[in-house]
């Protein structure tokens, strides 16, 4: 009677199992598929995540009670290895080139400011500490999403960005609605040759990104910081947690139409940005420079997103990062967002995440060998 009871339990732990073995190679292809083909594969990406710890521990458990089962949970999982190295690097070593060809990247969003929420800086305006923390950093570009920049209190923060960075040199773009008060910002210590957005085709004002050709040792290359698509989840925080008094009626149905809610939230996120994410790859395929791309892709490194960016790029992370690379530290959930593609015939020598709470993000580094 034991050994059939033990047979049941077994079986049920194989049908989770395979749940997870297919939601995992279902993840494995969100990063081909475009959202506006088919929006749902999008979610099994975003659960990559869960799906890798889940079958990870289930191969643990297989090999621990010896059965012949872990060859399934094992292959789902060597068959996405490279996937995994998107998600944690255990460090490289620094490789040590000349210093005076070295750029060093930043890439933030710094979230207003934080002008508005009265959060992060603990004062409700983080402006003066992100420039502290920025000086202290000495990068030789920055790219700024979500730069507060409304009238002429927004062009004297640019000014004064712009003198204490060491920067003389910048592009901004406002973005996201017609009275919008945020900006993406490119400042440099080289010079800006020539610059522009990245023009969204459904919607003028909700584009992905600005870009500027930098003159840098008598050639140039072009940087792009870009700004996908948010899904705003931060703004909705009560919704979220709002699953009281599921055992009546009313908070059952309250708790059906808040995750519709949030399910399309979600289609709509995916489906924008994918439409933003074209819009990126032709203008990037058209430059006649060698490219930085660096900025809030607002998806994770198993996304269409990512992938579609990433493709005949290198990865600043994956070269030289280390651990799990978080730069989302909102609310909901933590994951590495932010990042800084390069053209491969540059050197990456160094990545860093820089751990300030002063967003809802954390800025990221990368230095670059240029030849």
């Amino acid at each position: 009677m034991e050994r059939q009871r033990i047979g049941i339990i077994g079986y049920i732990m194989r049908l989770i199992n395979w749940i997870f073995i297919i939601g995992l190679l279902l993840s494995y292809l969100a990063q081909w598929i475009s959202p506006e083909v088919f929006w749902p594969i999008s979610f099994f990406g975003l659960a990559y995540p869960i799906l890798i710890i889940v079958n990870i521990l289930f191969l643990t458990h297989w090999i621990f009670r010896r059965r012949k089962f872990l060859i399934y949970p094992l292959l789902a999982i060597m068959v996405g290895l490279p996937m995994l190295g998107r998600f944690v690097q255990f460090g490289s070593n620094t490789e040590v080139i000349d210093a005076s060809n070295n750029l060093k990247i930043i890439t933030y969003n710094v979230h207003v400011l934080d002008y508005y929420h009265q959060h992060y800086g603990g004062s409700g305006y983080a402006g003066d500490l992100i420039l502290e923390k920025m000086k202290l950093e000495n990068a030789d570009i920055y790219c700024m999403q979500e730069f507060y920049c409304k009238g002429d209190k927004g062009k004297i923060l640019i000014s004064k960005y712009k003198e204490q960075l060491n920067t003389p040199y910048t592009y901004h773009k406002l973005y996201g609605s017609k009275n919008s008060n945020i900006a993406n910002v490119i400042f440099s210590k080289y010079p800006i040759i020539r610059n522009g957005i990245v023009e969204n085709p459904k919607d003028k004002y909700k584009i992905p990104g600005i870009f500027a050709d930098i003159e840098l040792n008598g050639s140039e290359i072009r940087i792009y910081s870009v700004h996908l698509k948010s899904i705003h989840i931060s703004g909705n925080i009560d919704l979220m947690n709002d699953i009281s008094n599921l055992d009546t009626e009313e908070g059952q149905q309250k708790a059906k139409d808040n995750s519709i809610y949030f399910i399309n939230k979600f289609k709509k996120a995916f489906s924008e940005r994918s439409v933003q994410i074209s819009s990126l790859k032709n203008h990037i395929a058209n430059s006649p420079f060698p490219v930085i791309i660096a900025g809030d892709f607002n998806d994770t490194p198993s996304s269409y997103a990512y992938s579609q960016l990433r493709d005949g790029l290198d990865d600043a992370f994956v070269k030289k990062g280390g651990g799990f690379g978080q730069t989302y530290i909102g609310p909901y959930p933590s994951f590495r967002i932010d990042n800084i593609l390069f053209d491969p015939q540059f050197t990456c020598t160094d990545y860093n995440t820089i751990k300030i709470k002063l967003s809802d993000h954390y800025p990221i580094s990368a230095e670059f060998g240029i030849y």
